[in-house]
C-alpha cells in the first residue's frame, strides 16, 4: 500500500494486462507489490470463498431485474442494486476501507464537527460509525434507497434524496461532508463539489474516497483479452454513454482545486484482489478484496450489460461467471487503486 507521495526505485507503471485500455494515467510513483511465493491460501481461491449469504428481502416497491432488486426512487440513475446481498457487500466494502485507512475513518483533520453529512451513504454504516466517533456531531446520511437501519443513535438521521439535485440544506452549515464509491453515480462532479463547497462552513472539509473501476498487474498476470478486462471495458463504456463514467479518479484532485477547496491532499493506496501479496497488511485486505470483487461482478455487471449492451438476462449471468471464474484462479495477481482526496474551504469562503 502507498501513498501517491511517496517514490520507489522499483515503481513502475502497468496497464491492466499489458497494453490494454485505461481509465486515465496510471499514478506515478506507485511501487510495485510483491506477491507470496508460498501456497498457504491455496484453498482461498475457492467458490465458498466468494459466496455472501443473504435472507430474501421482504421490502416492496423496488424494480426487479436479473434476479436482483434495485432502486425506484430517480429509478435508473444508480444502476447497482439494493437488495440484501448487495447491502452484505458494502457492509464488506466498509470493512475493507477501514483496514485501507487503518482503522480511521477520514483522513481530514477533523476538530470536534458538528454537522456532518454523508453522500450516497448506502446502508449507512459509515454514518454510524462516525455518529460514534463524534458523539456531539449531529449525522445525516442520505440516499436513493431506504436500505438504512430504523432505529439508530440519536445524532443520526438518514434521509431519502437525491445529491444530484439542489440541496434543502443551509448554506455552510456543515464541518465535514464525506462521499464514498460514487463512480458512476455522478454525472456532474463539479457541480457536486461546488454545492459541497456552498454547504460547508468556512473551514470545513469534503473528503471523497474513490476506486477506478479496472484493475492492474504488476507481473502482466492480466492479459489485454481476458474475460475480466472486456467486462471492465464494456461496463465504462456503458456508463460513460449515460455520462456517468465509472473511471474519474484521476481527475478529482483538480475538480476539487477548481470548486475553490484549499490544501487539497490526495492518496492513492493499492488493493489486491486475493491475499497473494507478501506483505501481511496487505494479504489481510486482500483476503476481504478478494470476495468483494467476485460479489461486484454482478452488483456492477448485470443492469449495464442488460440494459445497453444488448445481452440478455442469460448471457450475462454466462458471461460474468466466466468473469468470476478467471478471479478465483489464484495466479492471477490483480488490484485496483483507492483514492482519498480531501480539501478545505477557505476561512474567508
Amino acid at each position: 500500500m502507498a501513498g501517491d507521495d511517496k517514490e520507489s526505485p522499483k515503481d513502475k507503471s502497468p496497464v491492466g494486462g499489458r497494453g490494454s485500455p485505461q481509465p486515465g494515467a496510471y499514478p506515478e510513483h506507485i511501487p510495485a507489490i510483491e506477491a507470496s511465493t508460498s501456497d498457504d491460501d491455496g484453498n482461498y481461491w475457492s467458490d465458498s470463498a466468494s459466496d455472501l449469504t443473504s435472507l430474501a428481502s421482504s421490502i416492496t416497491n423496488y424494480v426487479y431485474e436479473n434476479g436482483r432488486r434495485y432502486h425506484s426512487f430517480r429509478q435508473g440513475k444508480y444502476f447497482l442494486p439494493n437488495d440484501e446481498e448487495e447491502k452484505d457487500r458494502l457492509d464488506l466494502v466498509h470493512h475493507i476501507f477501514t483496514l485501507i485507512l487503518n482503522g480511521r475513518y477520514h483522513l481530514a483533520p477533523l476538530r470536534n464537527p458538528q454537522n456532518i453529512l454523508d453522500l450516497g451513504t448506502g446502508t449507512g454504516i459509515w454514518a454510524l460509525d462516525v455518529a460514534d466517533l463524534y458523539p456531539s456531531a449531529s449525522v445525516i446520511g442520505n440516499d436513493l434507497s431506504p436500505i438504512q437501519p430504523v432505529f439508530v443513535a440519536p445524532n443520526t438521521q438518514f434521509v431519502i434524496e437525491d445529491f444530484e439535485e439542489e440541496w434543502v440544506y443551509s448554506e455552510n452549515k456543515f464541518d465535514f461532508i464525506h462521499a464514498r464509491t460514487l463512480s458512476g453515480s455522478v454525472k456532474d462532479w463539479p457541480q457536486l463539489l461546488a454545492r459541497a463547497y456552498k454547504h460547508l462552513k468556512p473551514g470545513g472539509y469534503v473528503e471523497l474516497h474513490e476506486a477506478p473501476i479496472w484493475c492492474w498487474s504488476d507481473d502482466d498476470s492480466l492479459e489485454p483479452d481476458s474475460p475480466l478486462v472486456k467486462y471492465l471495458s464494456i461496463i465504462e463504456q456503458e456508463s460513460s454513454k449515460q455520462g456517468r463514467s465509472l473511471n474519474i479518479c484521476h481527475k478529482l484532485k483538480e475538480w476539487m482545486e477548481e470548486a475553490g477547496f484549499e490544501d487539497v491532499q490526495q492518496k492513492i493506496y493499492k488493493v489486491p484482489w486475493g491475499p497473494w501479496p507478501k506483505d501481511p497488511h496487505l494479504k489481510e485486505i486482500g483476503r476481504y478484496q478478494y470476495v468483494n470483487a467476485i460479489e461486484s461482478v454482478d452488483s456492477y455487471g448485470l443492469a449495464l450489460l442488460t440494459r445497453g449492451a444488448g445481452y440478455s438476462e442469460d448471457e450475462a449471468k454466462i458471461f460474468t461467471a466466466v468473469v468470476k471464474n478467471q478471479l478465483r484462479n489464484k495466479s492471477l495477481h490483480v488490484y485496483n487503486l483507492v483514492y482519498v482526496i480531501w480539501g478545505r474551504k477557505p476561512q474567508t469562503g
